[in-house]
Formats: C-alpha cells, sequence, structure tokens
C-alpha cells in the first residue's frame, strides 16, 4: 500500500509538472505549424528522393499507420504534381514554410526551459535550417536503410520476422530523430546523455499511443461520430497524441536538466566561497 502511495504522489506531481508547462497548449500550437510544414517537407523530400528507388508504400502499409494512410498517401501524391513544375519561388517558399516547424519548436523549448534570454529571431531561423538539413539527411539515409533491409529481408526473413525487422527500423530512426529535437529545443549546452530520459520517455508513449490508436480505430465507429471529415480529425487526433508525448518527454528532460544546471550552480557559488 506504502508503495502504491508512492506511485500516486509521483505521478501526481509529474502531471502537475506538465499542466504548469501547459503541455497541451504547447502540442496543439506545434500540431498547428506541423500540419503548415507536413506539405513543404514532403515536396522537398519528394525533390530529394524522388530518383531513388525508394518504395514509400511499404512504410505507409505498416499497421501502425493504418489510421492516417490515406491522409499520407494523399500528402504524397500532392507534394510529388508540386515537384513536377518546380520553380526558385516555390524552393524558397516551400524551404521557409517547412522550417517553420522547427522554428516554433525551439521557441517552445525556451519556454518549457523557462529560458530568459531568448535568441534572436534570426539566430532561431538559422538554427532551423540547419536542423532541417540534419532530418532531411536523416530521412533519406533512413529511406535508403528501409529500401535495402526491405530488399534482403523479403528473401531471407518469414513474413512475420519480416515486420518485426521493419518496426525495428523505424524505431532506430525514431529514437534518433526524438534525440536531435530534444538537443535541439533545450536552450542551454549540457552532456547529451542528459537528453536520453525524456527520449525514451517519448519513443515509449509514441509505441503505447499508436497501439491504442489502431485499437481505437478498429472498435470506434469513427465514420458515425465525425461524418465524412473523419479521416482528417483523426489524422489531427493522431499528430496531436504524438505530439503531446513529444511535449512530455522534453519536461521530464527540462525538470532534470533544470536541476543538474542549479546544483552545478550552488556548487561553483561554494568553491568561489571557499577560496575567499
Amino acid at each position: 500500500m506504502n508503495y502504491l502511495r508512492k506511485c500516486y504522489l509521483y505521478l501526481k506531481k509529474k502531471y502537475q509538472l506538465l499542466t504548469a508547462k501547459k503541455y497541451s497548449t504547447l502540442a496543439g500550437t506545434l500540431v498547428f505549424f506541423l500540419i503548415m510544414s507536413i506539405v513543404p517537407l514532403s515536396f522537398w523530400l519528394t525533390l530529394l528522393i524522388g530518383k531513388l528507388p525508394i518504395n514509400t508504400d511499404r512504410i505507409f502499409s505498416l499497421p501502425i499507420f493504418d489510421s492516417v494512410e490515406n491522409v499520407l498517401s494523399y500528402v504524397r501524391r500532392e507534394a510529388s504534381n508540386a515537384t513536377a513544375s518546380v520553380s526558385v519561388v516555390l524552393i524558397v517558399t516551400t524551404l521557409y514554410s517547412s522550417t517553420t516547424f522547427f522554428y516554433q519548436m525551439r521557441r517552445s523549448g525556451e519556454i518549457i526551459y523557462d529560458y530568459r534570454r531568448p535568441k534572436k529571431g534570426l539566430h532561431v531561423r538559422a538554427g532551423a535550417l540547419l536542423l532541417w538539413t540534419i532530418f532531411m539527411t536523416l530521412i533519406v539515409t533512413f529511406l535508403l536503410f528501409f529500401a535495402l533491409g526491405a530488399f534482403l529481408f523479403s528473401r531471407i526473413l518469414p513474413y512475420g520476422w519480416e515486420k518485426i525487422a521493419d518496426y525495428f527500423l523505424l524505431l532506430i530512426l525514431s529514437f534518433l530523430l526524438v534525440f536531435l529535437l530534444n538537443m535541439y529545443v533545450c536552450p542551454y549546452k549540457t552532456h547529451f546523455k542528459r537528453f536520453l530520459p525524456g527520449t525514451f520517455v517519448t519513443i515509449g508513449a509514441w509505441a503505447l499511443a499508436l497501439i491504442g490508436f489502431s485499437i481505437y480505430i478498429k472498435i470506434g465507429n469513427v465514420g458515425r461520430l465525425y461524418g465524412t471529415l473523419s479521416t482528417v480529425i483523426v489524422f489531427l487526433l493522431w499528430l496531436y497524441v504524438l505530439m503531446i508525448c513529444f511535449i512530455i518527454g522534453v519536461i521530464i528532460n527540462s525538470e532534470r536538466i533544470t536541476r543538474e544546471r542549479q546544483h552545478e550552480r550552488k556548487y561553483k557559488r561554494r568553491k568561489r566561497a571557499e577560496k575567499v
């Protein structure tokens, strides 16, 4: 009973921390900017991998994407159509739009970490462009490995193990992206290992959320509930749930990093006082 009470108090404390940081509001804000950036991001991915022998249908056909496969396929088709008539203006505008999500993510990180010396907009925009470059490189590299893995797995593994291998590759990419984003949103310079707890929390929460969402779609009559807009609303809910999981991981990291920075400052002040 005492153990259950400690667990309850611990979870209550964490939830109070999440509400104090306005986790749901930040997640909703980032979902809005992600939606505004998703087609430009898809445009650039299509532009970069258009000549490569990569079949993204294999990724979208995984069961965890069942609920949003139609929307993702639509976005991919529209991005592919946009690349048919590329112009300088289109390239510049899509590049700016696709970095807006990362720009707002960094600003959200400054809010979560209660950072009191926010950087100027131009510096944050340059950082967003750098992260966009790394992000695109990771995605393209993953797709190449996924295409190679799909070719090999389909020939040497049974169907069940082939799916497990696909999920394993997807898990590696997810971990790298979440870890990178956690480092990016943190306004402080700190050791990379401090971002691991929140990254693991986000990945674990994503796994549970995707499983739960798949079950909800199968047993819930979303078409009757949401009508003709069910596909769009389900996609928005899907993004919102995943973004909440990410924000929770960032907040957990912020608590840990802020506490350790306070301990370091106290230690340095004590050392200076001892010298005097």
